[in-house]
Protein backbone atom coordinates (compact mmCIF):
# COMPACT_ATOMS: atom_id res chain seq x y z
CA UNK A 1 0.00 0.00 0.00
CA UNK A 2 1.10 3.38 -0.54
CA UNK A 3 0.45 6.66 1.03
CA UNK A 4 1.08 9.44 -1.60
CA UNK A 5 0.82 13.35 -0.33
CA UNK A 6 -3.04 14.45 -0.92
CA UNK A 7 -2.49 17.29 -3.36
CA UNK A 8 -4.27 19.03 -5.86
CA UNK A 9 -5.05 15.79 -8.30
CA UNK A 10 -7.13 14.76 -5.16
CA UNK A 11 -10.21 17.12 -5.61
CA UNK A 12 -12.30 14.63 -7.06
CA UNK A 13 -11.45 12.27 -4.64
CA UNK A 14 -12.86 14.60 -2.02
CA UNK A 15 -15.78 15.12 -4.39
CA UNK A 16 -16.35 11.43 -4.10
CA UNK A 17 -15.77 10.37 -0.80
CA UNK A 18 -18.23 14.07 0.59
CA UNK A 19 -21.10 12.77 -1.73
CA UNK A 20 -21.07 10.04 -0.66
CA UNK A 21 -24.25 8.81 1.92
CA UNK A 22 -22.22 5.42 3.08
CA UNK A 23 -18.90 7.44 3.85
CA UNK A 24 -20.21 10.57 5.43
CA UNK A 25 -23.65 8.89 7.05
CA UNK A 26 -21.44 9.52 10.55
CA UNK A 27 -20.70 12.90 9.86
CA UNK A 28 -23.97 14.51 8.99
CA UNK A 29 -24.41 13.66 5.47
CA UNK A 30 -23.55 14.55 2.14
CA UNK A 31 -22.58 18.24 0.77
CA UNK A 32 -23.06 19.39 -2.92
CA UNK A 33 -20.03 19.87 -5.17
CA UNK A 34 -19.60 23.36 -4.13
CA UNK A 35 -19.22 22.37 -0.38
CA UNK A 36 -17.00 19.78 -1.31
CA UNK A 37 -14.99 21.93 -3.28
CA UNK A 38 -14.10 23.97 -0.31
CA UNK A 39 -13.08 20.57 1.63
CA UNK A 40 -10.41 20.51 -0.86
CA UNK A 41 -9.92 23.98 -0.68
CA UNK A 42 -9.10 24.04 3.27
CA UNK A 43 -7.03 20.55 3.30
CA UNK A 44 -4.89 21.95 0.38
CA UNK A 45 -4.74 25.30 2.78
CA UNK A 46 -3.76 23.06 5.75
CA UNK A 47 -1.02 21.29 3.78
CA UNK A 48 0.55 23.83 3.08
CA UNK A 49 0.44 25.03 6.57
CA UNK A 50 1.92 21.93 7.17
CA UNK A 51 -0.69 19.17 8.23
CA UNK A 52 -0.03 15.33 6.97
CA UNK A 53 -2.64 14.35 4.41
CA UNK A 54 -2.22 11.66 2.64
CA UNK A 55 -4.32 9.54 -0.37
CA UNK A 56 -4.91 5.81 0.34
CA UNK A 57 -4.02 3.70 -2.70
CA UNK A 58 -4.32 -0.09 -1.75
CA UNK A 59 -1.93 -2.78 -3.28
CA UNK A 60 -3.23 -3.59 -6.94
CA UNK A 61 -4.91 -0.56 -6.92
CA UNK A 62 -3.58 2.78 -9.54
CA UNK A 63 -6.31 5.55 -8.31
CA UNK A 64 -6.25 6.54 -4.23
CA UNK A 65 -9.23 4.79 -2.50
CA UNK A 66 -8.72 7.54 0.31
CA UNK A 67 -7.60 9.61 2.80
CA UNK A 68 -5.57 9.50 6.35
CA UNK A 69 -4.60 13.10 7.76
CA UNK A 70 -3.26 14.02 11.01
CA UNK A 71 -3.85 17.73 11.32
CA UNK A 72 -3.86 20.40 13.81
CA UNK A 73 -7.00 21.65 16.45
CA UNK A 74 -8.14 22.77 19.45
CA UNK A 75 -9.64 21.01 22.12
CA UNK A 76 -10.76 21.81 25.53
CA UNK A 77 -8.73 25.49 24.63
CA UNK A 78 -5.62 23.41 24.15
CA UNK A 79 -3.49 22.94 20.57
CA UNK A 80 -4.01 18.93 19.92
CA UNK A 81 -3.29 16.98 16.85
CA UNK A 82 -6.00 15.05 15.67
CA UNK A 83 -6.33 11.95 13.14
CA UNK A 84 -9.22 10.79 10.80
CA UNK A 85 -9.89 9.15 7.61
CA UNK A 86 -11.94 8.26 4.92
CA UNK A 87 -12.19 5.12 2.55
CA UNK A 88 -15.12 4.73 -0.17
CA UNK A 89 -17.38 2.24 -0.24
CA UNK A 90 -16.03 -0.80 -2.18
CA UNK A 91 -12.79 -0.54 0.18
CA UNK A 92 -14.67 -0.84 3.83
CA UNK A 93 -13.75 -3.70 5.75
CA UNK A 94 -10.74 -5.06 4.29
CA UNK A 95 -8.28 -3.90 7.34
CA UNK A 96 -7.46 -0.74 4.94
CA UNK A 97 -7.66 1.94 7.17
CA UNK A 98 -5.73 0.30 10.07
CA UNK A 99 -3.16 -0.43 7.27
CA UNK A 100 -2.67 3.29 6.43
CA UNK A 101 -2.98 4.60 10.52
CA UNK A 102 0.07 1.90 11.18
CA UNK A 103 2.24 2.97 8.43
CA UNK A 104 1.34 6.95 8.90
CA UNK A 105 2.36 6.32 12.86
CA UNK A 106 5.90 6.67 12.18
CA UNK A 107 6.04 9.62 9.99
CA UNK A 108 4.55 11.74 12.92
CA UNK A 109 7.54 11.91 15.40
CA UNK A 110 9.74 13.63 12.38
CA UNK A 111 6.27 16.34 13.03
CA UNK A 112 6.97 16.28 16.94
CA UNK A 113 3.77 14.88 17.26
CA UNK A 114 3.33 13.35 20.28
CA UNK A 115 -0.19 12.79 21.13
CA UNK A 116 -3.24 12.14 18.98
CA UNK A 117 -6.62 12.39 19.47
CA UNK A 118 -9.41 11.48 17.26
CA UNK A 119 -13.25 12.34 17.45
CA UNK A 120 -15.38 9.81 15.36
CA UNK A 121 -19.48 9.64 15.39
CA UNK A 122 -20.19 7.50 18.79
CA UNK A 123 -22.19 5.49 16.14
CA UNK A 124 -19.68 4.80 13.78
CA UNK A 125 -18.66 1.13 15.20
CA UNK A 126 -15.82 0.59 12.27
CA UNK A 127 -14.10 4.40 13.31
CA UNK A 128 -14.15 3.31 16.88
CA UNK A 129 -12.72 -0.58 16.15
CA UNK A 130 -9.90 1.08 13.96
CA UNK A 131 -9.08 3.39 17.24
CA UNK A 132 -9.37 0.63 19.48
CA UNK A 133 -7.34 -1.84 17.43
CA UNK A 134 -4.72 0.91 17.33
CA UNK A 135 -4.19 1.33 21.14
CA UNK A 136 -6.12 4.47 21.34
CA UNK A 137 -7.73 4.89 24.74
CA UNK A 138 -11.82 6.26 24.67
CA UNK A 139 -12.40 9.35 27.12
CA UNK A 140 -15.30 10.85 27.06
CA UNK A 141 -18.23 11.18 24.73
CA UNK A 142 -18.79 14.97 23.72
CA UNK A 143 -20.63 17.66 20.94
CA UNK A 144 -18.73 18.50 18.25
CA UNK A 145 -19.25 19.25 14.24
CA UNK A 146 -17.94 18.22 11.01
CA UNK A 147 -18.12 20.90 8.73
CA UNK A 148 -20.08 22.95 10.52
CA UNK A 149 -22.46 19.58 10.67
CA UNK A 150 -23.33 18.94 14.63
CA UNK A 151 -22.34 15.36 15.34
CA UNK A 152 -21.94 13.40 18.87
CA UNK A 153 -18.29 12.34 18.82
CA UNK A 154 -16.14 9.43 20.86
CA UNK A 155 -12.98 11.08 21.95
CA UNK A 156 -10.08 8.97 21.60
CA UNK A 157 -6.11 9.37 22.86
CA UNK A 158 -2.87 7.58 22.00
CA UNK A 159 0.45 8.70 23.64
CA UNK A 160 2.84 8.83 20.77
CA UNK A 161 5.67 9.93 23.59
CA UNK A 162 6.53 6.19 24.89
CA UNK A 163 6.65 5.18 21.36
CA UNK A 164 8.96 8.04 20.26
Amino acid sequence: MELRPYAEQDRQLTLALEADPEVVRHLGGVVDADDAALVHERRMTAVADGDLFYTIIPDGESEPVGIVAVWRGSWESQPIHEVGGMLLPDFHARGIMVRAFTMLLPRLASADVRELHSFPGVENRASNAVLAKLGFQRLDDCDLDYEGRPIRCAHWLRDLSAAA
